[in-house]
């Protein structure tokens, strides 16, 4: 389990997915990203700057493929009340989330119920469904806006997966404006 972090502010590079994403914070970053087996839970804290808040999800990678699956963000003052629509993807859609593959990536994300990817066949970490990017080339985004309250703070959670097959790769997990 990784520790809960408060995240930093950064900037990012801007393209038709994130042209205008302003107050971004980067909860999440790594090149040349190492093999995750099984899933693993990142939990971080994060302070509200704005009423209406958005998580994006960013990989590339070339030789082998990225899964996230039960996404969650959740008030500190309602911990009980889930912020994110279908956030273990369990529609086997894209339903409440917005794609982009600014570049035309091939092997782009997608929602599934199960596949093999290089070594390893990917499943969900719970339900039915999870999320799939194997982005070749270059990276594409999936995002979802929520509503925040200025000041509160959050806590934000997934679960990562990686088969990393060897060649380039990156992850990028931003919350933004």
């Amino acid at each position: 389990m990784t520790p809960t972090t408060t995240a930093a502010t950064a900037s990012i590079t801007s393209n038709t997915c994130t042209s205008g994403w302003t107050g971004v914070t980067v909860l999440y970053h790594c090149t040349s990203c190492p093999t995750i087996h099984p899933y693993v839970y990142h939990s971080y804290t994060y302070v509200a700057i704005t009423t209406l808040t958005r998580i994006s999800f960013s990989f590339r990678e070339d030789n082998g493929c990225f899964a996230i699956d039960s996404v969650s963000v959740r008030s500190t003052a309602a911990p009980t009340v889930e912020l994110i629509s279908n956030n273990d993807f369990e529609t086997g859609s894209f339903s409440s989330w917005t794609y982009c593959n600014p570049n035309g990536a091939s092997a782009a994300g997608e929602v599934y119920h199960s596949l093999l990817c290089v070594s390893y066949t990917l499943t969900p970490k719970s339900g039915s469904y999870f999320y799939y990017d194997g982005a070749v080339g270059n990276n594409d985004y999936l995002s979802q806006k929520f509503t925040t309250v200025i000041g509160q703070s959050y806590n934000v959670s997934f679960w990562l997966f990686n088969d990393a097959g060897g060649g380039t790769s990156s992850a990028d997990i931003l919350l933004s404006v």
